[in-house]
């Protein structure tokens, strides 16, 4: 949210850096003709839409499924349509705007802030001459560090919960399939897979470079990674461990489809990033382009 926000408040300073030379001259009804003027806003809103439209992908990482283009340009839209002459208002409703972020992302943990008893708390410290501005951060941070462990806590029990479902739900996937298959085989480690072939020489070692082609699922059958057909390069150990295991039984043009659960891929944790969640299995099938050892440390 961090992020956002300095986005937010550089795109502002983009429009205070012109404004603020002028002073004098804006008292102008104005000082060029409305072909110049409508120059000017086309060319600022090719300009601004770009520098949005590069901060897109970033909102989309950060927010999800909850970012929608259609209320973001409402958003836009409903800003621009501020009385620009009452520049107080601006920037109290720009400040205002880091409040409500603020309050978002208490909302998005569970917690509901009444927005108008923050402003009446607002309000009464810029006007209370006694209070400092460390004594009200202290206040503040004392009172956000027992918030934050209780979401701290929250989120603990939600994703051990969330994990133990992933689990079970990977467990018997895993099961279907066996029953369904019976190529499909369970090593000592938990890493079930399935050989379709399993390559020539060189084989795969401990610590072989290799080209891969692969697919990863989740077990809904969604695509969540990639090669694109494409072959992609890496050490065997630089690889999720259950990932590993499965191309060591592999040579050269192997192809296999590898059932990693949780505990051999990215465990409790999971990857949020990639929408992998806590101890999920993962499905990947894989293609062995190519095996190289690395040269030995002189």
């Amino acid at each position: 949210m961090k992020k956002l926000i300095m986005a937010l408040g550089a795109s502002a300073l983009i429009i205070g850096a012109s404004s603020c030379q002028g002073g004098a001259a804006s008292s102008a009804n104005n000082i060029v003709d409305k072909s110049t003027a409508d120059s000017l806003a086309i060319s600022f809103g090719e300009f601004f839409g770009q520098n949005l439209k590069s901060q897109e992908q970033q909102i989309q990482m950060q927010f999800g499924d909850k970012y929608n283009q259609a209320s973001y340009m409402r958003g836009i839209e409903a800003a621009l349509k501020l009385d620009t002459a009452d520049v107080s208002y601006l920037i109290g409703y720009s400040s205002g705007m880091q409040a409500v972020f603020q309050m978002y992302q208490w909302a998005q943990s569970g917690i509901k802030v009444d927005p108008a008893l923050l402003a009446k708390s607002l309000k009464k410290s810029m006007n209370d001459s006694l209070m400092s501005q460390q004594q009200a951060y202290m206040n503040f941070q004392m009172i956000n560090s027992r918030v934050q462990q209780k979401i701290e806590e929250q989120q603990r029990v939600a994703k051990a919960a969330e994990a133990a479902e992933n689990v079970k739900a990977g467990q018997e996937y895993v099961e279907k399939q066996k029953a369904a298959d019976s190529d499909i085989k369970t090593s000592t480690t938990g890493l079930s897979y399935k050989i379709e072939n399993e390559g020539t020489e060189p084989r795969i070692g401990e610590n072989s470079n290799v080209k891969v082609i692969y697919t990863g699922r989740h077990i809904d059958g969604k695509e969540f990674d990639s090669s694109n057909g494409e072959p992609v390069t890496f050490n065997v150990n630089h690889v999720v461990v259950g990932f590993g295991e499965g191309l060591r039984m592999l040579g050269k043009g192997g192809k296999a489809t590898l059932y990693i659960p949780g505990e051999l891929g990215y465990g409790e944790n999971g990857q949020p990033q990639g929408g992998i969640g806590p101890n999920e299995m993962l499905v990947f099938d894989i293609e062995v382009v190519d095996v190289e050892e690395p040269e030995p440390v002189k």
